[in-house]
């Protein structure tokens, strides 16, 4: 005979999105709660990330949230104690078309209270130590932006999820959503059965065939993106860069290793695979404009998914027809920085039946229900 495990609210998937509408359930007085994770907290999506944190997107609503989204991330780093720096974001531009492009979406950033501005190569020089600014013309600066350690944020609230009576299954598959009519009534794993009237589907990748098996199908596609680390290296600027021209980053983590990545075509559900061209292409954009990176070693180099909706906007909220469902997916590369806001949505969501900020209401999938898309642009890496 399976076991059955009965709880309030069963949550799949124990990466940031998971585990931070755990933590915000709590805040909200919900006692009972399980994650399910198949494999480690974090193993998917979340310690794969690239630790950047910003609001210089081009739809209202992906700039609210993360506003919004970078204020809990300066609460929780002072209470649970995890590494986070607002370090900037500078996006490097190299012509008058991306000028033209980037003051239109200072001028919205501003409009919602993110303090982005153009700056000149003499301002990126302060801010970037030994940058080869040759063939820059200016750069986007976003000082509310910033960076924070994924392994110490995540397993942070998991410790306190943990002290608070919330029980995290590892190494547990949920391999099935049950539902008695229109109701969704718990999960199948691969150690049993949870009961619960609440279930959240905040699996990655996995997240389309889990809710197919309550036949709804989320336009999700899984696309594979690449980033490398290089060995540690003394403390050399703060900010996040982007070349805006080929769609590449590069940040320095809290360690001292340098996390890169850039734009390369890959196919949909292709199996996330290294390639060679990958590492000549990062290597040789941030070498422009850093020489001196051509001495440091690469360390480590891992493919993972970008999660893509039709619009690249996560789909958060309930699902239709189905009472008691809830989905976290579909962040298409945005997924470790808007966790702690995404947490905070679902709660509101589950527990008083819409969120508080109007902009995260339109995120759910009644807008591709509709097809009322709300396309992002600044997709990069």
């Amino acid at each position: 005979m399976r076991s059955v495990l009965k709880t309030d609210v069963v949550i799949i998937g124990g990466g940031i999105s998971g585990i931070s509408t755990a933590f915000w359930l709590i805040k909200r007085g919900i006692k009972n709660v399980v994650v399910v994770e198949k494999a480690y907290i974090g193993s998917g999506s979340t310690f794969k990330c690239a630790t950047g944190i910003r609001a210089s997107f081009t739809s209202e609503e992906h700039v609210v949230l993360m506003r919004e989204s970078i204020n809990l991330w300066k609460a929780l780093s002072q209470e649970l104690g995890f590494s986070y720096m607002r370090g900037g974001y500078v996006w490097l531009l190299s012509n008058e078309d991306q000028l033209k492009a980037f003051r239109e979406l200072s001028r919205i950033h501003n409009s919602f209270g993110v303090p982005t501005r153009i700056i000149s190569v003499e301002d990126v020089e302060k801010l970037v130590s030994k940058i080869d600014t040759r063939s820059i013309l200016c750069a986007l600066y976003d000082p509310l932006a910033g960076k924070a350690d994924p392994f110490e944020a995540l397993y942070s609230m998991a410790g306190f999820l943990r002290s608070a009576g919330v029980r995290i299954l590892q190494q547990v598959e949920a391999t099935r959503i049950l539902q008695n009519g229109p109701q969704v009534v718990g999960v199948e794993t691969t150690k049993g059965i949870i009961q619960g009237p609440i279930v959240v589907v905040a699996a990655g990748y996995e997240t389309r065939g889990l809710v197919k098996t309550v036949d709804v199908d989320l336009p999700l596609k899984n696309v594979p993106h690449h980033a490398v680390i290089t060995e540690a290296y003394k403390r050399a600027f703060d900010p996040l860069l982007v070349d805006a021209a080929s769609g590449s980053y590069l940040v320095q983590t809290f360690h001292g290793g340098f996390i890169m990545g850039t734009e390369i075509e890959e196919r949909e559900e292709a199996q996330p695979t290294p390639r060679v061209d990958f590492l000549y292409k990062v290597a040789s954009v941030w070498i422009k404009y850093l020489p001196w990176l051509r001495n440091v070693n690469f360390l480590r180099y891992w493919v993972g998914y970008y999660v893509m909706s039709p619009d690249n906007h996560p789909i958060i909220g309930p699902l239709p027809e189905i009472d008691g469902l809830y989905v976290a997916a579909g962040f298409s590369g945005h997924g470790f920085m808007m966790g702690p806001i995404v947490g905070k949505i679902l709660a509101e969501w589950i527990i008083d039946g819409k969120p508080s900020i109007p902009q995260a209401a339109r995120l759910s999938y009644k807008r591709i229900e509709e097809g009322k898309l709300i396309h992002e642009k600044a997709v990069i890496g």
